[in-house]
């Protein structure tokens, strides 16, 4: 599958940047978080929403248009990043845009939507990486053959959480779908909302577990067999289980063992959640507050008595539950900010200790409208991510019907034993796209 052309832009923002924000400040949570390309990729079919048909050159020229309005907004997505980390030279110097066409059908891709052959479609060698020197978002649309095409997205963790990716795609498909961004609700930067505290500068940040031997798979649980493992949670006397609640513990419970078994030892596992900050905050962070503004809440299993799914779950909602009460109930941003900046370092030290402890991290974006991103052409058919290098992670995204999607990330001899373990088998489908979906292709 070679593409048949290959074209590179530099998209700027349609107007300067005021000389008065030409400097953009990072928070300690930005900080905190590394410089590694987080990716993201949502395929659209031709939908024949255009009469008469608008062509490709059309859509990419629309595309471009309106990023370039939208970046105006985002100003500091069109900068660059200082030397020291702690802030972006907003010097209007652009973001990176590819353009791609293949000769392919949609379908062909989505038959069997596997993470090595999703790489294809993002620019080489930009997700997770930390060594990209350019712009601080990179983008790539492909256009097939069918007239479909796949948008990818690739945002620095310095500059964007999941929540700011959303808005940004969201904002960006809303521009050109109007072809004007009177309407659109721009963001706020939680780094001009919050009062940052007088400390100096991290030094270093968290670093992601990365590795060469690590391989990713993508695994589908349909809403029925999350509401068979929500019962045996329920039966085990943990009430109101959450889909992400019994999928992410589950998972945890199943990597551990095919981490045991491999290892011939048990040590203590952690599982790190990360948990967007902005709607439990009195009053609430509005949804388009754009930055880092996630925490972690964890849960440690150190014996067999605590790998049951019902116990997993219920030290689960315990530990959102202090979670909550530590950091977001009846806090304001601020509030909420300066305590979790109180334990920043003390938690980068817990997650880089991975020496004495199995450190596995999951992060969902469950519930985020992705699967509403219409640039003026439908809404995708499907949304997915790439072939993760971190290791030891889950990611969790929307599935057809409220199912859930996890892309799990472990090393290849612990995936080898996953991918045997008869109870992930019993209750999730590998790689499975159901039939119905191409019939819109």
């Amino acid at each position: 599958m070679d593409p048949k052309k290959t074209m590179k832009e530099t998209i700027k923002p349609s107007s300067p940047t005021p000389s008065h924000l030409k400097t953009h400040n990072l928070s300690l949570l930005d900080q905190f978080s590394p410089h590694k390309y987080l990716p993201l990729l949502l395929f659209y079919p031709n939908n024949g929403y255009d009469s008469p048909r608008i062509n490709i050159n059309e859509k990419s020229r629309r595309l471009k248009t309106s990023l370039s309005r939208a970046l105006t907004k985002y100003y500091p997505f069109a900068g660059r990043l200082s030397i020291n980390g702690v802030s972006i030279d907003c010097n209007d110097e652009g973001v990176d845009f590819y353009e791609v066409h293949i000769d392919c059908e949609l379908s062909k891709i989505l038959e069997k939507p596997d993470p090595e052959t999703l790489d294809l479609f993002y620019p080489q060698g930009v997700p997770f990486s930390d060594s990209y020197n350019a712009s601080l978002v990179v983008l790539q649309v492909t256009f097939f053959e069918c007239g479909g095409m796949a948008v990818a997205t690739c945002f620095s963790h310095k500059i964007a959480d999941g929540a700011t990716a959303c808005s940004f795609i969201s904002d960006w498909a809303a521009v050109t779908a109007c072809q004007s961004a009177e309407n659109v609700v721009f963001p706020k930067f939680i780094s001009g909302i919050v009062s940052q505290p007088n400390e100096p500068p991290l030094g270093t940040e968290f670093q992601l577990q990365m590795g060469n031997s690590v391989t990713a798979r993508r695994y589908v649980f349909s809403s029925s067999k999350i509401m068979e493992l929500k019962a045996m949670v329920v039966d085990s006397g943990v009430p109101k289980p959450t889909r992400v609640e019994v999928v992410s513990t589950f998972i945890f419970k199943l990597v551990m063992s095919a981490r045991r078994a491999n290892s011939g030892s048990s040590r203590p596992s952690l599982l790190v959640q990360y948990v967007n900050l902005r709607p439990g905050l009195s009053p609430p962070l509005p949804k388009n507050s754009a930055g880092n503004f996630s925490w972690v809440s964890s849960i440690m299993a150190k014996d067999e008595s605590e790998k049951d799914l019902g116990a997993l779950v219920g030290a689960m909602k315990k530990g959102m539950a202090q979670f909550s009460d530590k950091y977001l109930k009846n806090l304001s941003p601020t509030e909420c900010y300066s305590s979790i900046c109180d334990v920043l370092k003390e938690v980068k030290m817990v997650m880089n200790n991975n020496d004495i402890m199995d450190i596995f991290t999951c992060s969902s974006l469950c519930g985020y409208p992705f699967r509403e991103m219409n640039f003026g052409w439908g809404a995708p058919t499907w949304v997915g991510f790439s072939s993760i290098k971190n290791n030891n992670s889950i990611l969790l995204l929307d599935a057809k019907e409220g199912g859930v999607e996890a892309w799990i990330t472990l090393e290849e001899k612990d995936m080898a034993a996953l991918e045997c373990d008869e109870e992930l088998l019993a209750f999730a489908s590998l790689n499975v796209m159901k039939n119905s979906l191409h019939s819109r292709l």
